[in-house]
């Protein structure tokens, strides 16, 4: 898939395609449009452990500098030094991805920010397809407007996301549990 910022719509998530073909990721980026980075990849399995974590060096973005709002949840560049480089990382997450539907909070966001990232490299996926959770919840709570990840866990009593791949996973797992045992439960 080549990098298009109008990439065709990621539809919802049925609650029954959250299942061990399937993987949650989230990226963690800097820059933007085609010069988009990813700068942190996670992936999550349906267990909720997560199966891959690591940072990635960018190589044609600086780290945002973190305030005092985003301190907790912002890079250190000193956590950089010995991150390897996307070609590395990729080399680790395409056998993972092979055959997976891959679930992210705002999918459309990380499609685009994986495509830009092969694309760059000249890298194939084969991955299975892409699902909203983002498109889900907002579906299920009713909203008008799309719900950031900590909102969504907060209307469910859960605790939500840090702008963290790992810990974003992790959330996003929470709430796709809790997503579709209300749906087990009707």
């Amino acid at each position: 898939m080549l990098y298009n910022a109008r990439q065709s719509y990621t539809p919802a998530l049925d609650p029954c395609e959250f299942n061990e073909r399937s993987l949650i990721i989230d990226t963690e980026t800097v820059g933007a449009g085609p010069s988009v980075e990813v700068v942190e990849l996670a992936l999550g399995d349906f267990e909720g452990r997560i199966v891959y974590h690591s940072l990635v060096r960018p190589l044609y973005n600086r780290l945002p500098r973190a305030t005092r709002a985003t301190e907790a949840q912002r890079f250190a560049r000193d956590e950089f030094a010995d991150a390897p480089e996307w070609p590395e990382v990729w080399a680790a997450v395409a056998p993972l991805l092979d055959n997976r539907l891959l679930i992210a909070y705002n999918a459309a966001f990380d499609r685009r920010a994986l495509a830009a990232m092969r694309v760059r490299n000249r890298q194939e996926s084969n991955e299975r397809g892409w699902r909203c959770a983002m498109q889900l919840a907002k579906a299920r709570v009713g909203a008008k407007k799309n719900l950031t990840l900590t909102e969504a866990c907060a209307h469910y009593g859960l605790e939500g996301g840090t702008h963290r791949a790992d810990a974003d996973v992790l959330a996003t797992y929470r709430l796709l549990k809790r997503l579709t045992c209300d749906d087990a439960a009707a």
